[in-house]
């Protein structure tokens, strides 16, 4: 049986604290408007994207004005979020279990 692969799209750590006057990104505008393009061109594609957003108990507390995504990423309703405590968005965080719980790879 042939596997069919799915793609999707991972917007890593698009966060307010993350693009603040603080912690200055280099070409931030840039970097925004391109992962903008890239979130716009997956849900014209009708592929998954992932919003994973970062928090401590320190710095980007879930569920504060720091944690929230920038105001240009508007998730829809058919994307997906993940938290993640750990700088590795691999590391302890349901981004594996999340793709196979939706069959991603999977051919029925």
């Amino acid at each position: 049986m042939e596997t069919s692969k799915q793609a999707a799209l991972l917007a890593i750590d698009v966060q307010r604290g993350l693009f603040g006057h603080d912690t200055p990104v280099c070409e931030a505008e840039k970097v925004l408007t391109n992962i903008q393009l890239l979130v716009d061109k997956a849900h014209a594609a009708k592929v998954l994207v992932f919003y994973i957003q970062h928090s401590t108990d320190k710095v980007l507390l879930e569920g504060t004005g720091s944690w929230q995504l920038i105001p240009a990423m508007k998730p829809l309703s058919m994307d997906h979020s993940i938290h993640k405590h750990h700088g590795n968005a691999f590391k302890d965080a349901p981004l594996k279990g999340e793709p196979d719980a939706l069959h991603m790879g999977k051919q029925d």
